[in-house]
């Protein structure tokens, strides 16, 4: 027997319709097996790439950074197949679906179930498909991407990204090339983080994403013309002009109650054979939370994080609220169902084929055939081996000893101080003690001397606000929470920096701030060794 043409629809009203056996198979296709071979062919070549990439980045009130990056490449000696064993001459078209090339006779093709086997669009016919893999296709890809981000307290970072692409397809004749979107295509992408430190041992991740759908085809939910595959892409039958009142009655009740982008898809298509990846998927929203918890266990230095993680979070929220019976798709869903026309059978007389429209098509929900994300909820433990140099320079640069030795309040006064002059230092103080070498008069000397006064007194307020966060971390503070409450700070620290030293060059001769120090000039210049005068 042979494998019964499915009828979903009809399935769904009458469960009882499901068939329970095979189908008589005096009327069905009788397939011999055939050899199929794969080879490649003697020019072929690896895949290689051009690609170039501009990017701009500034940063704006001390933390945060935008960015424009914009990249293309362009593909060349892509690998791609071709039947060698098709008949290049096709036995007869396909007057109602703009001359649809079929590669089998239309006597060889079961009337009652439109199935047809490929054996006689073989030129050898000992052999299936002969599939000679190539190196004649291209790809073309373009993406920008604009982000905005900083690390601050919460340590949140946002992030905006736009994709296009382009790849090779195959149309009516398999073996015929053409450029399409690509199936890896996500045009828009919205991407969102933000990381809150509840306390010095507890965080909370979240990311979220929001991408725009993934292209798909309509298709023909088998072969039809003859070649071997199952990859022939539907006809988007005209309700109003169609013979077929079945077909044109299915597509008037699709057109009205499909979602507008497969309304906007078909009705652009109309009387045409449909375009590789035409229509596109909703969009898909995703998010992944996570909490970590860094206990103070076994004298582990905060070295060992637990985690509860989760994966389909929406998706779970979905079945929660709506059941799953009723899941709006949210989180992780299944790619739309492409299939948008059932071959029902074929009309020797006129040789076209009969078709049933799927009344699901672009519908997501139950398009995985069952196959879903589900969600799920774990625990994980890291632990981190061996010197952790992040927290070693902080303890360096701000006191305290491995292991929380060292003082209870991150380090004393006397010497917070002298390890913040060191991170922070005043130039403009270097320079008064380059009187001799600069030859600076009493005026510029006088001007020099407030504009290092004034800078003290405002890096004074970022030295007591360090050393309050230190403070508030603890012996045994979590180095990623404390650089980003201590990060803000010294960028504002920085900043002053910056702005004293373009007063003093306003201050100084052109052929003074020559003779200064680059390393001098620079808001960063710390811990570098600068010769004063005597």
């Amino acid at each position: 027997g042979a494998v019964p043409t499915p009828d979903w629809s009809l399935y769904m009203q009458d469960p009882a319709a499901i068939p329970t056996q095979c189908t008589d198979s005096a009327s069905a296709v009788t397939i011999t097996p055939q050899p199929n071979v794969t080879v490649f062919d003697p020019a072929f070549t690896a895949p290689r790439a051009w690609r170039g990439s501009l990017g701009v980045q500034r940063r704006i009130h001390g933390t945060y950074t935008v960015s424009l990056d914009a990249s293309y490449a362009r593909g060349m000696s892509q690998y791609g197949f071709r039947d060698v064993n098709l008949v290049s001459t096709p036995a007869f078209t396909l007057a109602d679906e703009r001359n649809r090339p079929v590669y089998v006779p239309a006597d060889s093709i079961v009337a009652t179930t439109g199935a047809l086997s490929s054996v006689d669009s073989r030129l050898h016919p000992a052999f299936g498909q002969v599939l000679v893999i190539g190196s004649d296709l291209q790809s073309d890809t373009k993406q920008l991407t604009l982000g905005f981000g900083g690390l601050t307290a919460r340590g949140m970072t946002f992030q905006l990204s736009y994709k296009g692409f382009a790849a090779a397809s195959t149309a009516g004749d398999p073996n015929v090339r053409e450029w399409a979107t690509s199936s890896f295509e996500r045009r828009h992408s919205l991407l969102g983080t933000v990381t809150y430190p509840i306390t010095g041992a507890i965080e909370i991740t979240a990311i979220g994403r929001l991408t725009s759908g993934a292209p798909y085809t309509p298709m023909v939910g088998s072969d039809i013309n003859g070649d071997g595959s199952r990859n022939d892409r539907a006809f988007v039958f005209n309700p109003a002009v169609t013979a077929d009142t079945a077909v044109a009655r299915a597509m008037r009740a699709l057109l009205a109650g499909a979602p507008s982008a497969v309304q906007s898809c078909l009705t652009g298509q109309l009387g045409q054979i449909a375009a590789r990846n035409s229509c596109t998927g909703p969009w898909q929203p995703s998010l992944d939370l996570q909490l970590n918890w860094r206990p103070d266990w076994f004298g582990l230095d905060r070295r060992l994080t637990l985690s509860l993680v989760t994966v389909n979070l929406l998706g779970g929220l979905d079945e929660w609220l709506h059941g799953a019976a009723n899941l709006h798709g949210w989180g992780f869903s299944a790619a739309p169902d492409p299939v948008l026309l059932y071959v029902r059978g074929f009309d020797p007389a006129t040789q076209t084929f009969r078709y049933a429209v799927n009344d699901r098509f672009g519908a997501i929900a139950g398009a995985n055939g069952g196959i879903t994300v589900p969600f799920q909820l774990g625990i994980e433990a890291h632990l981190t081996m061996g010197p952790d140099r992040t927290r070693d320079r902080l303890r360096s640069v701000f006191g305290g000893g491995r292991g929380g030795q060292g003082n209870a309040d991150g380090a004393g006064t006397p010497d917070f101080n002298a390890r913040f002059a060191q991170i922070l230092p005043n130039p403009i103080t270097v320079m008064v003690g380059m009187t001799d070498t600069l030859k600076l008069d009493s005026a510029q000397v006088t001007a020099l001397k407030a504009i290092a006064d004034s800078l003290d007194s405002q890096n004074a307020v970022v030295r007591d606000s360090l050393q309050a966060d230190v403070q508030k971390a603890g012996t045994r503070p979590d180095p990623g929470i404390l650089f980003a409450r201590m990060r803000p700070r010294l960028q504002a620290g920085r900043e002053n920096i910056r702005k004293a030293l373009e007063r003093a060059r306003a201050v100084l001769t052109p052929d003074q701030w020559k003779q200064l120090p680059d390393a001098l000039k620079s808001p960063g210049f710390g811990g570098r060794t600068t010769r004063r005068s005597p």
